[in-house]
This record gives C-alpha cells, sequence and structure tokens, in this order.
C-alpha cells in the first residue's frame, strides 16, 4: 500500500497486490497457475473490491468535512485487473479535489482567498454574516504566518484499514488454498 500524487489524479491512495506481494499467497499463486487461473484471479478480484471498498469506507469516515463536504463527496474507488495469469489486480482510492494534497500535508504560509475563509467561518465556527469577513481575516492573516496543519487523514485511514485488509487478503488465501486442494 502506499499513497503518491499524479497528473492523472490529484491524490490517490493506492492499493495493489501483485503475484508476490503476500507471502501466504506467493506459494499458492504459483500452483494456481497451472489449471486454475481464472477461478483463481476471480477470488483476487473479489478481494480486492472488498478491500479497496473498505478502504474507501475508511477514508470517508476519515476524510474532514471542511464547510462544505466536496472533499469526501470527491472520494472516488476502482478496481483493475491488469492480467489473470499470473494473477495482477490493484485497487485506487482517490480524492479529486484540488486541494486534498494542502488539507493532508498542510500548507507553507501563503495568502489565502478570503471568500472561502468567511464561507468556512459562517459554516463552521456558526459566526453570523456581519462579523465572519472580520475573523475570516484574521485567519487569512495567521496562515499567511504560519500556514496551515496537516491533517494526515490520508494516513490515518490506512493505519486504521490495515487490519481489515490483511483479513480479507488472509481469507482469500484461505479460499485459495481451498481452490487448489480440491476443497478439502
Amino acid at each position: 500500500m502506499r499513497i503518491w500524487q499524479d497528473a492523472g489524479a490529484p491524490y490517490a491512495l493506492h492499493l495493489e497486490l501483485e503475484a508476490g506481494s503476500l507471502a501466504r499467497l506467493k506459494g499458492l499463486l504459483a500452483r494456481v497457475r497451472a489449471g486454475t487461473g481464472p477461478q483463481a484471479a476471480r477470488i483476487v478480484e473479489q478481494a480486492m473490491a472488498k478491500a479497496t471498498e473498505q478502504l474507501r469506507t475508511v477514508a470517508f469516515d476519515q476524510t474532514p468535512v471542511g464547510a462544505t463536504g466536496f472533499l469526501r463527496d470527491t472520494i472516488g474507488a476502482q478496481v483493475s485487473v491488469h492480467s489473470q495469469v499470473p494473477v495482477d489486480v490493484s485497487g485506487h482510492v482517490w480524492w479529486q479535489a484540488d486541494y486534498a494534497p494542502v488539507v493532508e500535508y498542510g500548507s507553507r504560509p501563503h495568502w489565502p482567498p478570503a471568500g472561502p475563509l468567511v464561507h468556512w467561518v459562517e459554516r463552521k465556527l456558526h459566526v453570523p454574516p456581519g462579523e465572519s469577513y472580520g475573523v475570516a481575516r484574521r485567519i487569512q492573516f495567521a496562515i499567511a504566518r504560519r500556514g496551515t496543519r496537516a491533517q494526515e487523514f490520508a494516513q490515518r485511514s490506512l493505519a486504521l484499514a490495515e487490519p481489515l485488509l490483511e483479513r480479507v487478503f488472509r481469507q482469500a488465501a484461505d479460499r485459495l488454498a481451498r481452490l487448489i486442494s480440491g476443497g478439502a
């Protein structure tokens, strides 16, 4: 599992399962190639789909809501099957909001626009519209001096989801073992 940023998706969590990435699956997949490839690929694909959805759910719970909930609303998830023999499946969870990296990693001091801050002050701090501009300006100056703190919601999501994902892939390994042994 890893987190990276690229041009296609401004921010992405990427989960990959390759033929040799889990020690227990490595030996099983070598035997699977001999004749149970499509069934094994289906088991691994189902496990990846379940793991990806669990990671998306944890990420949704860990993503800051902000004033509008937009960051949470931009979470996407997808499973891709690259090949069945050898089994190569990947799952992706990502945030499409262009400001997701800033929320995750924080920012250096900069001069943010006042408009979104006014909206945030009114929605999150419940400051009346007549007073919200002054509060937003104080926050604007603070960000210009100190920047913003990292929220690390993606890192936290991975840490919280890891035991769930391990369980999913352990169950898949057990299903593969039963497949190879003829159901015993």
